[in-house]
């Protein structure tokens, strides 16, 4: 029976690539009312998240690197998005900021969230807040933002909560850090791996504890992925999505459960079999 399910599998996964390559586009519902879209936006280079609600406001995390900016606005065109309300920058690397004057100047921003040590003196007409460690960005109803550690670059990492559903944005690649986390997060629904899965955290005994279904990997061509790590997320079993591979996955969150989908539907529902079946 195994061997039947397993051959049935990739089966099905080779007809589901075919059907890619084909041209067959991801079809995405409008949003309700309670829904919130977080869009993991597979770019060449660089980290850059959209978060939507079903009034049509958009709040960016990370602007990834300047040779994005074709496939970042590509990307927002077509999710019909031409003004952001929020910008948060979590690191002051070229992958995370990039792009941010493009944005400012293109998308009619209102507030940026930034990092204590990055300057802005250029700003005038836009709000310009700065990270805290434990503090609390209330963004829209029942969704906020909790800050957590941060480096001595000034890089942070958060919890993003909507409801009961939370997403790690990770941003410290070094398992010293996890010390400081244990006691302010428990489960988490998603995980956003630390500077494009080229570190060493999150350590094992630090994924048993945030105990995530899935893990995101953006990509990068300044960093080398750790193996090792990869290793560890797939014996953990969390699935891992690499945007390269998968292209841009999104995930509907609602107050008590999430939907996951990708650009690469032969990858999004090969995983659903393969979870089912195997």
């Amino acid at each position: 029976m195994y061997k039947l399910n397993l051959i049935t599998f990739v089966i099905l996964l080779s007809c589901l690539v075919c059907f890619q390559k084909a041209g067959a586009m991801i079809s995405i519902p409008d949003l309700q009312s309670d829904q919130l879209d977080v869009v993991f936006l597979n770019v060449p280079n660089g980290e850059a998240s959209l978060i939507s609600n079903h009034k049509g406001e958009h709040i960016l995390i990370n602007t990834a690197s300047k040779r994005s900016q074709k496939s970042l606005q590509k990307q927002l065109e077509e999710l019909h998005v031409n003004q952001i309300d929020t910008i948060i920058i979590t690191n002051q690397s070229e992958e995370y900021i990039g792009n941010l004057l493009y944005f400012l100047k293109h998308y009619h921003v209102k507030k940026i969230i930034i990092p204590n040590k990055m300057k802005l003196d250029f700003l005038e007409d836009i709000e310009v807040a700065n990270w805290k460690s434990d503090d609390i960005f209330a963004l829209w109803e029942d969704f906020y933002i909790k800050t957590l550690a941060g480096t001595d670059g000034g890089h942070i990492s958060f919890l993003l909560q909507y409801g009961s559903q939370s997403i790690l944005f990770l941003n410290d690649k070094e398992i010293a850090m996890e010390q400081k986390l244990y006691t302010q997060i428990l489960d988490v629904d998603i995980l956003k791996v630390a500077e494009f899965g080229s570190g060493h955290s999150p350590s094992q005994q630090f994924l048993e504890h945030i105990d995530p279904y899935m893990s995101i990997i953006f990509p990068s061509n300044t960093h080398k992925i750790n193996e090792s790590l990869i290793e560890r997320l797939n014996a953990t079993w969390i699935d891992v999505y690499f945007l390269k591979q998968t292209g841009t996955v999104y995930v509907r969150l609602s107050k008590d459960d999430y939907e996951i989908l990708t650009e690469n539907r032969s990858v999004s529902i090969a995983k659903t079999y393969l979870r089912c079946y195997i």
